[in-house]
């Protein structure tokens, strides 16, 4: 039973990528091939009371309870009130079985619509996707999706300004079959980034959206101009915050250091034996000239005694 469902697995993933052989023009009433498992898409709304079960019979018109058994739908239930118009949005992708049959075997597969490749081609072949093209002549869009046998897939362009210009721009705005191309002509439009969006028409839920910009060269060379400018500005700054800085503190912590205890220390020692040496001097001619004056005057009063003595004797 655990092989059986691992190569059920296999063949539902297998189905959902690569898909079933067909094409339409536009969204699908109800599945051309009712063979189990059939493929329908999320969001997708269709008759699937013709579908056929894997156990027998079909599933039939009224309500229907499908069960997952594969994939991200494995273990979960949804139950649509009308199979003739079957709402399969909001399912989680995998392989469900109608609970009618019992045989535990997908006969639904719910995958999600994706638009897998948005490829733009100048004239030459060359690859301009998000990219630029002179003169927007002669663009080929090929689109490559994996719903072609539900739903088409439209094209729009928006021009720089943001207007839809897509019938000015082709002839052909839809594609039918995956892998298909449409042509655009961008050569009379306003030079610019143009828009080129593709989507289901019915599933538009599946979408991509790419680039083309048009114009002279100079269009696309005038941005590298910009960051040319700040360039030689930052060099310049760069070395003048440098330079500043260090020549700044050098000089003032260095003469601080120096100059200040070296003429404070040197200069108080000669101060100190200056007013010694003054005081000297001075003292000595105060002493010297009062003690002449004392004994002058006592050498006067010793004649003057003596002579008065030699009078009276």
């Amino acid at each position: 039973m655990s092989t059986a469902r691992t190569l059920l697995a296999t063949f539902l993933v297998a189905l959902v990528l690569v898909g079933t052989v067909g094409a339409v023009p536009a969204p699908r009433d109800a599945p051309a091939d009712t063979a189990p498992p059939v493929r329908v898409f999320v969001a997708e709304t269709l008759d699937v009371s013709t579908v056929q079960l894997t156990g027998g019979g079909t599933i039939g018109s009224g309500s229907v309870t499908l069960v997952g058994v594969a994939g991200a739908a494995d273990g979960t239930s949804e139950t649509i009130t009308d199979s003739t118009n079957a709402d399969f949005d909001g399912f989680e992708t995998g392989g469900y079985d109608v609970s009618a049959d019992g045989d535990g075997r997908a006969d639904v597969v719910v995958a999600e619509p994706r638009v897998t490749s948005v490829v733009v081609r100048n004239q030459n072949g060359a690859n301009v996707t998000d990219g630029w093209e002179p003169t927007g002549q002669s663009l080929t869009v090929t689109v490559e999706y994996n719903f072609d046998e539900a739903d088409r897939v439209d094209v729009t362009v928006e021009s720089p300004d943001g207007l839809d210009v897509t019938d000015g721009v082709t002839t052909d705005d839809r594609i039918a079959t995956s892998g298909d191309s449409v042509r655009l002509d961008l050569s009379e439009e306003p030079v610019g980034t143009f828009s080129i969006t593709v989507e289901g028409s019915d599933l538009d839920r599946a979408t991509q959206t790419v680039t083309v910009r048009t114009g002279p060269r100079e269009t696309a060379t005038a941005v590298p101009t910009t960051p040319r400018t700040p360039t030689p500005e930052t060099p310049t700054d760069t070395p003048t915050a440098t330079v500043t800085g260090p020549l700044t503190e050098a000089p003032t912590e260095r003469p601080t250091e120096t100059s200040t205890p070296t003429p404070t220390e040197t200069r108080t020692p000669p101060e100190t034996p200056t007013p010694t040496a003054s005081p000297t001097p001075t003292d000595t001619t105060a002493t010297s000239t009062p003690g002449f004056q004392v004994g002058a005057g006592v050498a006067a009063l010793v004649v003057l005694s003596y002579l008065v003595r030699r009078r009276r004797g």
